[in-house]
C-alpha cells in the first residue's frame, strides 16, 4: 500500500517525514511520497490515484483543500462544516475526507481567552478555520481581514469583513490568527512579509495572542515583531503535528480493523 501528499507546488512537505517515521515505528509496509499535481490535471490525476488498488490515504494541501471537498464523502461534523478537506482515506473502494487541520487549530488555541477573534486571510485555511470557530464558539465575535465578501450562508453570524487597507485597530482583539502565507517559505515574495505592522502591534492590548498557522520557517517577521512588543506568539507547528497525528491514527485504526476482518 502507499500514501501521498497532494498539492502544487510542494516544497519538502513535513507530512512525508512524519508519516514515514510513523509507518516505520508501527512496522507497517506502507510507503509515503509527495505528489505534485498541476491544477489543469487535478481531476484526471485524482481519479487515477484513487482507482489504484494499492492507494490507501493522502494528505491534501494547497491549492486543493476546498476543491477536493466535492469528490469525497464527509461524515465528520467538524470537517463537513469547514467545507475543506486536508486528509482522505480509501475504505471499501470509497473515499472519505476529513479536515484534521481545524482540529489542530482548535487544540492550539483552546486555552486562550478569545471573545473577539480576528482572522487575516480568507483562502482555504482561513475559511475553514472561520467556519469551524463559528460552529464551536457561536457567541464569539469575528473580524475577517480580506478583500473577499462575506459568504451568504454566514450572513446571520457575528462576523464582520473588512478590507486590508482599512484594518487599523487591534485594541479590541483578543486573538489574531494569520491564515495567509505571509512569512512562509512557500514563495520568496512571502518570506520577509508580515500581516501586521509594528504600529498595529505597538497599539495592541498586551494580552493579545498571535496564532500564526505558518510553521516553516519557525521564526517569521511576525514572530520577531510580536516578541519585540511582549506579545504571545504561537506558530503553526503544533497545529501541523496534531493534524498529522489524527490522520495517522485513522490510518492505523483502519489497518487494525482490516486485519480483524
Amino acid at each position: 500500500m502507499f500514501c501521498t501528499i497532494i498539492g502544487y507546488p510542494l516544497f519538502k512537505p513535513r507530512s512525508v517525514v512524519l508519516w514515514k517515521k510513523f509507518f516505520k515505528k508501527k512496522k507497517l509496509k506502507i510507503s509515503m511520497s509527495a505528489l505534485e499535481i498541476r491544477p489543469s490535471n487535478f481531476k484526471y490525476e485524482l481519479k487515477k490515484l484513487i482507482n489504484n488498488e494499492k492507494f490507501l490515504a493522502s494528505a491534501i494541501t494547497m491549492p486543493y483543500k476546498k476543491k477536493i471537498f466535492s469528490y469525497v464523502k464527509v461524515n465528520d461534523k467538524i470537517s463537513k462544516y469547514s467545507k475543506s478537506i486536508n486528509f482522505i482515506i480509501k475504505k471499501n473502494k470509497k473515499i472519505y475526507g476529513f479536515n484534521t487541520d481545524v482540529y489542530g487549530a482548535l487544540d492550539s488555541i483552546k486555552l486562550i481567552k478569545k471573545k473577539n477573534i480576528a482572522i487575516y486571510g480568507f483562502g482555504g485555511a482561513g475559511e475553514a478555520i472561520l467556519r469551524t470557530l463559528c460552529f464551536v464558539y457561536k457567541k464569539y465575535n469575528f473580524l475577517v481581514i480580506s478583500s473577499k465578501k462575506k459568504p451568504h450562508d454566514l450572513k446571520k453570524t457575528k462576523i464582520k469583513f473588512i478590507k486590508k487597507n482599512k484594518f487599523h485597530d487591534l485594541s479590541n482583539i483578543d486573538l489574531f490568527i494569520n491564515c495567509s502565507p505571509l512569512g512562509s517559505n512557500l514563495r520568496s515574495k512571502y518570506r520577509f512579509k508580515s500581516p501586521l505592522t509594528e504600529r498595529l502591534l505597538y497599539t495592541a492590548k498586551k494580552k493579545l495572542v498571535i496564532f500564526d498557522i505558518v510553521y516553516k520557517p519557525k521564526i517569521t517577521k511576525l514572530n520577531l515583531i510580536s516578541k519585540k512588543y511582549g506579545l504571545k506568539y504561537i506558530n503553526g507547528l503544533h497545529m501541523n503535528t496534531i493534524q498529522a497525528e489524527l490522520a495517522l491514527k485513522k490510518i492505523e485504526n483502519y489497518i487494525i480493523k482490516s486485519k480483524r476482518n
